[in-house]
């Protein structure tokens, strides 16, 4: 078996078919494991380089990680105690009110009392209450769903923002089928998004919302890449194509040669995945490409503690795109994941995503540090020097769900259906977190 990529998705399905007795061979053009899952150590501190955490709500990762001896244990929780999302407004911080659900007000006496939200907003909220069932026939942008029921406040001001730092994109152009299905069959349901939330909050057990590992995210690339000794072997080359060979076999090449096998999945980002598979694919390989990615940035800066003048009292800063110059968000480790910041230190994470990262790109670090400093400047009062910090780049990382990305995505799997021993994987296609890349990746070892 081969299986072209080595992040999150390669991996785990390599796991998946170790579990079923196959061995496998994974093709990394890059010289580690585990994709953007990164982990550094700076001065006693552990600084993610990508995702921080995993959602509790969706189970793959928490599953897996209890498969695997030593690493279920490992699983911690956010500091939930201390949530608080502030938000950007006229350049001030202002709270997220207690209770949202992602745009939705979960608790509309917190919503009342915001200085987010004017006297109009709150009549908003009083009347989409009263909105009955509706089942949509088509897809539509999460903007204009939004607009069905709130106003641009809430659009401009708790979805944008929210959505920034997964999608980095345009909530204009984004699928509410393929990006927000849970609040699509609330519609359904409900009619009224406030009465479905306050129906799933009842119902609701406790937990941190947010779940990542002791020793950091990598840990999670770190044990799958250990129970695969015996069972994986990895290459670091990049593949250059994929070809179907008479008989049936894939042949992958690589640089100085190839490797074959009956059996091949792919778990690349789809612009890659798109240029491996021109030859063997055409088509599958036409409606990869059509999904756009979105670039980001990652810039993580330290402080001695003693000198930095700010409570850090929350999980961080959301900027809306309308208040917006260059940082999109910045998390306050020290609050979110107390247990990840040495004493000592303070130390915060500034996120640059869309079309701002790709500008700034091919901008130095010292460039960018200086960058986050002025936002951090503008927002928090901050005016010290870090005494250290980390820059990561993640260009055309992050997959852009359009409008109708679910008849692409199926386009795409009816297209691969038809070649025999071939899968793909990976989150361009039906869920962008980690949870969902582990769960797709255990449905593809399946259907070997």
């Amino acid at each position: 078996m081969l299986i072209v990529g080595g992040g999150i998705s390669g991996l785990a399905t390599a796991y998946f078919l170790s579990r079923r007795s196959i061995q496998s061979t994974i093709v990394e053009a890059g010289p580690r494991l585990g994709g953007l899952i990164r982990t550094d150590i700076v001065e006693g501190c552990q600084l993610e380089a990508g995702p921080d955490s995993f959602i509790a709500a969706k189970p793959a990762v928490a599953e897996l990680a209890r498969e695997i001896p030593g690493l279920g244990e490992q699983i911690i929780g956010s500091n939930d105690q201390s949530r608080r999302i502030f938000l950007v407004k006229n350049g001030e911080l202002v709270p997220m009110p207690k209770g949202m659900v992602m745009m939705v007000p979960g608790d509309l006496e917190s919503a009342r009392n915001s200085a987010l939200f004017s006297n109009a907003s709150n009549e908003v909220f009083e009347r989409e209450q009263l909105q009955k069932p509706r089942l949509r026939s088509e897809d539509t942008s999460v903007a204009e769903f939004v607009l069905d029921h709130f106003d641009q406040t809430v659009l401009d001001y708790v979805t944008e923002p929210l959505l920034a730092g997964v999608y980095g994109g345009d909530a204009r152009k984004l699928s509410v089928m393929s990006v927000l299905p849970r609040f699509l069959e609330y519609e359904r349901q409900y009619g009224s998004l406030i009465r479905a939330v306050a129906h799933e909050q009842r119902s609701r057990q406790g937990g941190s919302l947010f779940l990542s590992f002791r020793n950091g995210m990598q840990a999670l690339p770190d044990a799958i890449e250990q129970q695969l000794r015996g069972w994986c072997t990895v290459l670091h080359e990049e593949a250059q194509c994929v070809e179907r060979m008479a008989g049936g076999k894939w042949r992958v090449n690589v640089r100085d040669g190839s490797l074959t096998a009956e059996r091949i999945v792919i778990a690349l980002p789809a612009h890659r995945a798109a240029r491996v598979l021109e030859q063997a694919a055409p088509g599958v390989s036409a409606d990869l490409s059509a999904i756009p990615y979105s670039s980001a940035i990652t810039v993580t800066v330290g402080f001695q503690r003693d000198r930095f003048p700010h409570p850090l009292d929350g999980f961080g800063f959301l900027v809306p795109r309308v208040e917006r110059r260059q940082v999109a968000a910045c998390t306050w480790v020290n609050t979110k994941f107390p247990e990840r910041v040495a004493r000592g230190y303070a130390v915060l994470r500034a996120f640059i995503v869309g079309d701002t990262a790709e500008e700034l790109m091919p901008a130095s670090d010292t460039e960018l540090i200086e960058t986050v400093a002025a936002e951090l400047r503008r927002f928090m009062g901050v005016d010290v020097k870090p005494v250290f910090h980390t820059v990561n780049r993640w260009q055309s990382s992050m997959p852009q769900y359009l409008v109708n990305h679910r008849s692409r995505v199926e386009n795409i799997r009816s297209g691969v259906a038809e070649l025999q021993g071939l899968e793909i994987t990976g989150n361009a296609y039906d869920g962008v977190g980690i949870p969902d890349c582990v769960r797709l990746a255990r449905e593809t070892a399946e259907r070997f």
